[in-house]
């Protein structure tokens, strides 16, 4: 299985550094080895700059988050059969996509990875870190996959396209689903603002699907290093939207320690 045109759906063969579909659509290959399947273009940058992707890749290098990538790799383990296709949608720069390939890869050998972010920038750096995933540039809301074509969905700290997602889904397939808890960085944020607010968490009965396994990773780490407690804030949405005096503030600090809270669900895909 690959990504199909996001024009036509129809199937993309490969000719040399190129794919192209029946009706003549045809996308070049990166040197990096992905291919851009967004098909709007207009407005210039779309998702995460440089900046947010290069500090988002040296701060999960810290091994801060490790205890999710561990959890969401055994939760694909668990539910992938061997030879099958998992798709991470919006997998960011790669860290836990590269993550589940390589377990499935010490499993069996056979089981296909694929991955796609609305973000060039994280891509080429997905592609860059593992040649072996299958990578596109592409939205969340109009995947480039064939309906029924994948065994297992994750997707970990992105829009939540649940139609998308359970059209790409195979029968019975399953979905696994990152989320911030709702204490999650309040250490981080109350050192951004005065009235620090806990999450809104995103889990919800979806429409089409079974919840059938839920995890809550909580623990409280301190981000040691300057360099560490810039990266930690500029790869999340605060960086969008913190003032310049609450930014100063912030990066005046050494270290920040501060609670850690993911949420982890896992659904089954229904039919009626």
């Amino acid at each position: 299985m690959s990504f199909v045109c996001p024009v036509c759906h129809g199937e993309l063969e490969s000719f040399g550094n190129m794919k192209k579909c029946p009706r003549g659509h045809s996308f070049d290959r990166a040197k990096e080895g992905y291919y851009n399947l967004l098909l709007s273009k207009k407005g210039g940058m779309h998702g995460d700059n440089a900046e947010m992707v290069r500090a988002r890749r040296a701060f999960l290098e810290r091994g801060y988050y490790e205890p999710l990538a561990e959890r969401v790799a055994e939760r694909v383990l668990e539910l992938t059969p061997r030879g099958g296709t998992v798709l991470d949608a919006g997998l960011g720069e790669g860290y836990y996509t590269d993550r589940v390939e390589r377990a499935l890869a010490l499993r069996d050998g056979t089981s296909r990875v694929h991955g796609f972010d609305i973000s060039k920038t994280a891509v080429r750096y997905a592609a860059k870190k593992n040649p072996r995933l299958s990578l596109a540039v592409a939205s969340s809301y109009d995947i480039p996959a064939a309906d029924a074509s994948f065994n297992t969905v994750i997707s970990i700290f992105s829009p939540l396209a649940r139609e998308e997602i359970h059209r790409v889904l195979s029968t019975h397939g399953t979905f696994v689903f990152a989320y911030p808890g709702r204490r999650h960085l309040m250490g981080l944020k109350s050192a951004i603002y005065d009235l620090p607010r806990e999450n809104e968490p995103d889990a919800a009965e979806l429409a089409g699907f079974e919840l059938i396994a839920s995890d809550r990773l909580n623990y409280t780490v301190t981000v040691n290093g300057a360099d560490a407690v810039r990266e930690l804030f500029m790869m999340t949405p605060y960086a969008y939207r913190t003032g310049a005096a609450e930014r100063d503030r912030l990066y005046a600090l050494s270290s920040v320690s501060t609670e850690i809270e993911f949420c982890v669900d896992v659904y089954r895909k229904l039919f009626k």
